[in-house]
């Protein structure tokens, strides 16, 4: 792995770069990376942008072409010594993955604080990181930061205004009682469904290594894995339903993006595993109950999949393995039908 750092950030009598030199801790945002160099120019302005001074942006690059590696140089002639690039691997090699270069960037990280960003996404307020200082520095309990952004789809129109609208429901008619936002529990997260994307996401850098990480094993839905084992940790929660951050779909008929390089079965098949590992490894009983319920839809699409694909047995299979994770009347006659059609096929003519 190799170190590459910008040059020193130019003082003015403001401060740093012009900035205000009240920042109480560091911030260290994680990018992995690989062969796009000119999405990672485009977010990396973003960063340049926020009026929080004291931060670090560790960009992880994961195996990129010798021809992407080498545009870098002069990409870093544009940033200041708050940016580093770490390399992983050989130009072109097999990639380590996102968990691994994450990994990679908090062992790296100075910071007290540890946030991230895709390098196909961005951020869109410059007070985002000011704002989640505030937060962790007025409440020593603090271990979590959850922002909001919007997504837009590959043509420009914009598929979700808010990222977790169950918990902007939650926290409607509340009084901001913190802060940055509103102080919110492991129930009301779980309670809104979904959760937070790595790019409005910020927690402590010893709650992140106390959970050991990203998990290695997989590299979809890596993220949902960590906040869930992040969440069940955390002393306490804020919410600030400020839109801070833009999320780019993924164009569904390019194989850029990791998660579009799978199968649908395949993220079905992922999603259960992840499903199953947050649940192995929280104590909190209401994680463990949504990520099993989960796992239970999650098996139900693939059963669904795989019947009509005229593929029964195995669809009969995987109907039971739903059944079990999260059992209804309507899916246990589902999976009856299932049965009792397998043991007509087996009849001989």
């Amino acid at each position: 792995m190799s170190v590459q750092k910008a040059a020193p950030i130019p003082t003015t009598e403001s401060g740093q770069g012009g900035h205000r030199q009240d920042a109480s801790f560091r911030i260290s945002i994680i990018v992995p990376t690989r062969d796009r160099f000119e999405l990672l120019t485009r977010m990396l302005a973003g960063m340049q942008s926020q009026t929080y001074p004291s931060y670090e942006v560790i960009v992880v690059d994961d195996g990129s072409t010798a021809q992407t590696r080498l545009r870098y140089a002069d990409l870093w002639k544009t940033l200041d010594s708050r940016f580093v690039l770490l390399t992983l691997g050989q130009p072109g090699a097999v990639g380590a993955g996102p968990s691994v270069a994450r990994n990679a960037g908090m062992a790296a990280a100075t910071g007290e604080v540890v946030a991230f960003c895709d390098d196909d996404d961005f951020w869109t307020g410059n007070g985002h990181l000011a704002a989640l200082a505030g937060a962790f520095g007025t409440n020593a309990e603090l271990d979590m930061y959850i922002a909001n952004q919007s997504a837009v789809s590959v043509d420009g129109k914009v598929e979700k205004t808010d990222w977790l609208p169950g918990l902007m429901d939650a926290v409607r008619g509340r009084t901001r009682n913190v802060p940055g936002g509103y102080l919110v529990s492991t129930g009301d997260l779980v309670r809104c469904g979904g959760f937070a994307q790595l790019n409005i996401l910020a927690l402590r850098k010893d709650l992140a290594l106390a959970i050991g990480g990203f998990w290695t094993r997989t590299s979809y839905e890596e993220d949902r894995d960590f906040f869930w084992r992040a969440v069940d940790r955390a002393r306490a929660i804020v919410f600030n339903p400020d839109i801070v951050a833009q999320h780019n779909v993924p164009d569904p008929a390019r194989k850029n993006n990791l998660s579009r390089s799978f199968t649908q079965a395949e993220r079905w098949l992922i999603s259960a595993l992840v499903s199953q590992h947050i649940a192995l490894n929280v104590c909190s009983a209401a994680i463990r109950s949504l990520c099993l319920s989960y796992e239970g839809d999650i098996l139900r699409h693939l059963s669904l999949s795989l019947s009509k694909d005229g593929r029964h047995g195995l669809g009969l299979q995987y109907a039971r393995r739903a059944l079990a994770a999260r059992s209804s009347l309507k899916w246990a006659l589902y999976t009856m039908t299932l049965m009792c059609r397998q043991l007509l096929r087996r009849q001989p003519a």
